[in-house]
């Protein structure tokens, strides 16, 4: 069971980075970006629903650790991550703020956050960045001390 679960999250993982260094191709926007520090000191925003977290990357990474309070869409860079986003965004106050991550990858390389961006534009909402993940989620946030929640 345990090598299974190996087996799978590296193929997840390879999958994503294989997806990651074609993610700068595709053209789109990846919007107004937002640094990591000016989030971390927002948590209890994010708690209170003022500031919607949508965390557009792979399930595998989510759940070793993520911004506190994000939701977990899927891969923005499906039809079902970009319905989800939609779904998402129908339940928010249409006045909060929206900030979307993946972190798997650069952002600017990044299949996932361009998706979620172009959906989050289509739907007219001005009031979403992206969170500005130079390297990963790893590098540019937890190893920052910013705080992680597991699930």
């Amino acid at each position: 069971m345990l090598m299974e679960r190996r087996a799978f999250l590296v193929g997840a993982l390879t999958s994503s980075l294989v997806a990651c260094s074609k993610g700068g191709a595709t053209g789109e926007e990846i919007g107004p970006l937002l640094a990591p520090a000016a989030l971390a000191t927002r948590v209890e925003e994010i708690r209170s629903g003022k500031v919607v977290v949508l965390y557009v990357g792979p399930d595998a990474l989510f759940g070793r650790g993520h911004v506190p309070g994000a939701k977990n869409i899927g891969e923005a860079g499906t039809e079902a991550g970009r319905k989800a986003i939609s779904a998402a965004l129908a339940q928010a106050p249409a006045d909060s703020e929206v900030v979307l991550y993946c972190g798997c990858c650069p952002v600017a390389n990044c299949p996932n956050v361009r998706p979620a961006s172009a959906v989050l534009r289509a739907l007219g909402r001005t009031n979403a960045r992206v969170l500005d993940l130079p390297t990963r989620f790893t590098t540019d946030w937890a190893e920052k001390g910013y705080p992680v929640e597991k699930s």
